[in-house]
């Protein structure tokens, strides 16, 4: 996976703006994110495929997917996986929608800009990865939805999978913002954004670029492995 991306001369902004650079302008208000497009093209092709290597080297077999929409690549592995275990968050109609229609998986409504904690039981949760797919930009606040993360991670999951655009690939590093999409509140530029999780206390493993989508193939979304900052575990 290619990194290489242009630079900035702004410098990386602080706590406050979520360190992304001074004169970005988030998006004050947004609407629930309803995942319900019917299109032909997949979007982040290789961020599951991707989770599912890491669970197999690490000898887990519960998918933990934090902020899971319709869930259909989820459903994708547990066709090719049926043996491992399946765990949905979200909330409203796209949790809805997977309790459902969905044969396989445990649901587990949760606001992801509230949730102090998740009901999974410690046993399940030392068995498994998670996996958070473009779902950070969709949130007024990340700071609970990467705490949730986090705690899975001290609590013994094995690793975090994490993706969200590039900035710098889609519109520059000092675009102005909101994003294009509507239903993103901001979008950060691979710098800092590992600056975010490194405050929030994440230990970064691994960190480039992978396809946006299996039409036009282009390296514009951040990939992320993660383990807790502190925590034991078997990532190297």
């Amino acid at each position: 996976m290619n990194t290489g991306a242009p630079s900035s001369q702004q410098p990386i902004g602080e706590a406050e703006s979520h360190f992304i650079r001074l004169g970005y302008r988030s998006r004050d208000k947004v609407e629930y994110f309803l995942d319900d497009t019917d299109d032909t093209v997949t979007w982040q092709p290789d961020v599951y495929p991707y989770a599912a290597a890491r669970a197999r080297e690490l000898g887990r077999d519960v998918l933990i997917d934090i902020g899971c929409g319709r869930a259909s690549k989820l459903a994708s592995l547990a066709r090719e996986h049926p043996a491992w275990s399946f765990i949905g968050v979200d909330f409203g109609d796209n949790l809805a929608w997977c309790r459902e229609n969905h044969a396989f998986g445990e649901w587990i409504e949760a606001d992801l800009e509230s949730a102090e904690r998740l009901p999974i039981t410690p046993s399940l949760v030392r068995r498994s990865i998670v996996v958070c797919s473009d779902v950070i930009e969709h949130l007024m606040n990340p700071g609970p939805a990467l705490s949730l993360i986090r705690g899975l991670l001290a609590e013994g999951s094995g690793a975090a999978v994490v993706s969200t655009p590039a900035r710098e690939r889609r519109s520059g590093y000092d675009a102005p913002g909101p994003p294009r999409n509507p239903s993103h509140v901001r979008e950060w530029a691979s710098d800092e954004f590992q600056a975010l999780l490194k405050a929030s206390k994440f230990t970064i493993h691994y960190a480039g670029l992978t396809r946006s989508d299996d039409l036009s193939n282009g390296l514009s979304t951040q990939l992320l492995l993660l383990g807790a900052e502190g925590a034991e575990g078997t990532l190297r």
